[in-house]
């Protein structure tokens, strides 16, 4: 085949197969990182924009949505300990690589301070 040997061909394919599956799994995880950042800046700041764990909630599922990410308000985790409190969120992002799915299995964890007025 144009004057390739066996080998050859067979490192192109498996070259082609890198290629196609970096094609595929690069912007899930380009999603999850900005999804993640998102995630702590929202958890950092909450303090200083004085946000209830519920407005924390909803920003973050909004963000969620943004990056095309299935999350639902039941999907947070939101544990508090007196003014301080943590997120956590278990997520999934399918990437399709034509002959099947495969989920990118994702868990952020962050932890911040609370305004205080929050009474739930």
């Amino acid at each position: 085949m144009f004057g390739l040997g066996l080998r050859q061909v067979v490192i192109l394919l498996i070259a082609a197969v890198i290629v196609f599956a970096a094609t595929q799994f690069i912007p899930a995880y380009y999603s999850a990182i900005l999804f993640e950042d998102a995630v702590r800046q929202e958890v950092k700041f909450a303090v200083s924009t004085r946000k209830t764990t519920e407005n924390v909630r909803e920003n973050i599922v909004q963000e969620a949505h943004k990056q095309n990410i299935a999350l639902t308000r039941r999907d947070i985790l939101i544990t508090r300990r007196g003014p301080a409190f943590t997120v956590e969120i278990d997520y999934s992002i399918p990437v399709n690589m034509r002959v099947f799915m495969r989920p990118l299995k994702r868990h952020v964890t962050e932890s911040g301070e609370i305004f205080e007025n929050d009474r739930n």
